[in-house]
């Protein structure tokens, strides 16, 4: 009966000429009063049907493990253009940095430089503008040949990390993870370059935006592999600003409901995660403020012992500690994951748009 209502729902959606996008997701409650959480129970605006179970759980990062990827019912908006004409407002920006081998969570999981780069094909679909910023010759090359047909939308960087801030602090973030009794929490508080990557999200989009490498309104940070579960698929997408946007605050994925009233020595220490970082977005202003915030913050907690990945610098920066502290003049807009798939990944898919480009 449910897979007949389900198809009956498809097809008064395609034969009224509207593509929708259905997530089965779950809500979760809001967390902290002076941020905005978005909860979708209408389907407006929204491009394609996706349902989307879990196989796997995945770990505190949301990376490591696997889900079944979703799957679209509604067909592809066709969009006819040559590639260098495709139109978007949003920059997409990423990074590899080349940290060796290391191990993913507290089992047997370990990422290699061979993690990232069979998970790379999907920006080979990506018809946003992309920015890529690495240290591995290796992946600059990959990142060559997977953009090769949207060269005119692409900018590779082939740099030395440390010309970024996060990476001249690996010595100071060696120091805190040194200490005899903080927590090992693999690999957020055991490798010091890893915590520093995740810094270092901040400091790249922010590049960009000063770079205006691409003059586009908004920009957006995506993990290369953001989009791991689908990657054996061979269509072309387009990342698009999501319904019910603040463009005065930067987006995130709510992960879990956390009291504001706990400690950042609690937060750090325990490796307890509030948002996700594998993809935020804003205005290009809005993200040098929280970039400045940001970097601020890594410096205060420094100075308190504390340090870890991004999540845990970001739900400290919004504790009711943290607030008092560094008095953060950006707020997060927050978008609740629904149902059973995997939190970690819902904004972007929710951001994610098929298209069908045909050269011209």
């Amino acid at each position: 009966m449910e897979r007949k209502k389900l198809a009956l729902f498809g097809l008064l959606c395609l034969t009224s000429g509207v593509f929708i996008t259905y997530n089965f997701w779950s809500p979760i409650l809001p967390v902290g009063r002076t941020l905005t959480i978005v909860k979708w129970r209408s389907l407006h605006n929204i491009t394609h049907i996706v349902s989307f179970h879990t196989d796997k759980q995945t770990n505190d990062s949301g990376e490591g493990s696997s889900t079944r990827p979703p799957t679209t019912s509604a067909p592809p908006t066709t969009i006819t253009t040559s590639y260098g004409d495709f139109p978007s407002n949003l920059t997409i920006v990423t990074a590899y940095w080349n940290l060796g081998t290391f191990q993913k969570g507290s089992g047997n999981l370990h990422f290699t430089t061979n993690t990232y780069i069979n998970w790379a094909p999907v920006f080979r679909y990506l018809v946003n503008p992309l920015v890529v910023y690495t240290d591995s010759k290796e992946f600059k090359v990959l990142m060559e040949k997977l953009r090769s047909e949207h060269v005119h939308n692409t900018k590779i960087f082939l740099t030395n990390r440390t010309e970024f801030w996060p990476f001249q602090m690996t010595d100071k973030i060696k120091t805190v993870f040194n200490q005899p009794s903080y927590p090992k929490h693999h690999p957020n508080t055991v490798k010091p370059e890893y915590s520093a990557a995740q810094h270092a999200k901040y400091s790249v989009v922010a590049e960009t935006v000063r770079k205006k490498v691409y003059d586009t309104p908004y920009y957006a940070w995506l993990d290369v592999g953001y989009f791991r579960d689908i990657v054996q698929r061979k269509e072309f997408f387009k990342m698009e600003i999501p319904p019910g946007f603040d463009s005065k605050r930067v987006s995130f994925n709510h992960i879990s409901n956390q009291p504001m009233t706990t400690k950042p020595f609690t937060i750090f220490r325990n490796n307890i995660v509030w948002v996700g970082g594998g993809m935020f977005l804003g205005r290009g202003e809005v993200i040098l403020k929280l970039e400045q915030l940001y970097h601020s913050a890594v410096l205060y907690f420094l100075e308190k012992k504390l340090m870890n990945s991004d999540q845990q610098v970001l739900y400290s920066i919004y504790s009711n500690e943290g607030r008092k502290a560094l008095n953060p003049k950006v707020e997060l807009q927050l978008f609740d994951p629904k149902g059973p798939g995997n939190p970690w990944f819902y904004l972007g898919y929710l951001c994610r748009k098929l298209v069908s480009v045909t050269k011209s």
